[in-house]
């Protein structure tokens, strides 16, 4: 019996020296992987209180966890010794969900990828880039070598899978990276096994469509003012080079300064810097109310739905850009038609305008060399608290003030200019 217990024991032995332990498995979501030998292990959903972070050599596990959520990182494994560190990090991205699998690509997209990774100008870093084919999934490798001053060595192995980016980073700081730990890294990485690889999801028809109505949007915001502004300005040349004409031949019939009948009224305006402030915010955001109220809606349906739609960050940036170029540009009108205005009144000997009324012309004196205005040469006639303004132009227009009567009442005055203008 002694025997045989002695032989069975011995049998015991010699198979379980044969027979490797098996490595210890961590899944994750989709994919497992092989644990290497003698490692912590430590991930963002460990308790504070677990042994492990001190054995592990972390002091402050609450700021290492923070730093995990930041990074993306599922895993980490520090070896015994803390002198290796492995990262396992899923972080998902716009770049990501639209390459889906590094599988899809041909062979100019890959070589695109590779060419985006771990760029820098930094003479002291040396960055090697290559493919590591691991099974049917491709990684690519990465490492990173900084000499000088500041030592600094990693090595990383990612790939993009399922939408996202797949990376096992290996830190060695100012040491470097062994071949010990270069065998441990490719070991790991032939250990993944995807349990779920899905297909890349054709594009949203609703995602599409948004798309392309923030674009037209964008377009239509980017267009109407390009278009608008030269067809207006052609037909404010075309307005004006008729008048021109009209005047011109009514002086040929009537003379240059002749004006015939008997004085209706008289009125004497103080163009004070005042007045002229008035009528810059009055022109600026009153008189243009509804081109401004409609390149507000514009900016602000545009930008709100390419949030609220999450669009591009492109188009979003696009839409933020027009928006703050209408609130500058609404923003600084009424101070570009005052500095207009300051160098039309400022040409003029005086600052107050002095108007006699005929029943076809009317006279004006003062803020300019004395001069006849027929009352077909009034394109317009809007009144803003005290004054009304009698426009000769788009941007330009005579203040009359009715307090500033010296004959005639300002209720006979408007009645009578309503009359010949046939404004309202």
């Amino acid at each position: 019996m002694k025997k045989i217990i002695s032989l069975l024991l011995s049998l015991t032995l010699v198979l379980s020296l044969a027979v490797p332990a098996l490595a210890e498995t961590w899944q994750a979501d989709d994919f497992t992987l092989q644990i290497p030998d003698g490692m912590y292990r430590l991930s963002p959903d460990l308790s504070q209180d677990d042994p492990a972070w001190a054995l592990a050599g972390v002091a402050d596990p609450a700021a290492k966890i923070e730093d995990y959520v930041d990074m993306g990182v599922l895993v980490n494994f520090v070896s015994q010794d803390k002198g290796t560190s492995i990262s396992i990090m899923q972080r998902t991205s716009d770049y990501a969900v639209n390459i889906h699998s590094l599988a899809l690509l041909d062979e100019e997209k890959k070589a695109q990828v590779l060419a985006d990774l771990a760029e820098s100008n930094n003479e002291d870093l040396t960055i090697t880039k290559d493919w590591f084919p691991a099974g049917d999934i491709l990684f690519y490798r990465v490492r990173l070598d900084m000499a000088g001053e500041s030592p600094m060595h990693e090595l990383l192995y990612g790939t993009i899978i399922n939408g996202y980016a797949l990376n096992i980073d290996i830190f060695g700081g100012e040491e470097p990276i062994s071949p010990q730990q270069e065998a441990m890294m490719e070991d790991l990485v032939k250990s993944i096994q995807f349990t779920n690889i899905t297909e890349k999801p054709l594009p949203d028809p609703m995602d599409l469509t948004s798309t392309l109505v923030l674009l037209a949007l964008l377009l239509v915001s980017i267009l109407v003012p390009l278009v608008y502004v030269p067809v207006k300005s052609k037909r404010d040349k075309r307005e004006k080079a008729r008048l021109a004409e009209q005047l011109s031949e009514y002086h040929r019939t009537h003379g240059a300064n002749e004006a015939e009948g008997q004085i209706l009224f008289q009125n004497r305006t103080d163009c004070t810097k005042e007045a002229i402030h008035t009528f810059s915010y009055f022109q600026a955001y009153v008189k243009n109310m509804g081109e401004l109220i409609f390149g507000a809606m514009m900016c602000l349906v545009m930008l709100g739905t390419s949030f609220l739609l999450d669009a591009e960050w492109w188009i979003k940036l696009i839409a933020a850009g027009v928006t703050v170029y209408y609130a500058y540009k609404i923003i600084a009108m009424p101070g570009a038609v005052e500095k207009i205005q300051l160098k039309v009144y400022g040409r003029g000997p005086s600052q107050t305008a002095q108007y006699i009324f005929y029943p076809e012309v009317f006279r004006v004196s003062g803020i300019q060399s004395t001069s006849v205005v027929p009352y077909f040469q009034i394109t317009d006639v809007r009144r803003r608290g005290q004054y009304l303004y009698l426009y000769y132009g788009p941007d330009n227009a005579y203040m009359v003030d009715q307090y500033g009567f010296t004959q005639g009442e300002f209720e006979e005055f408007q009645q009578f200019i309503r009359e010949k203008t046939g404004k309202k």
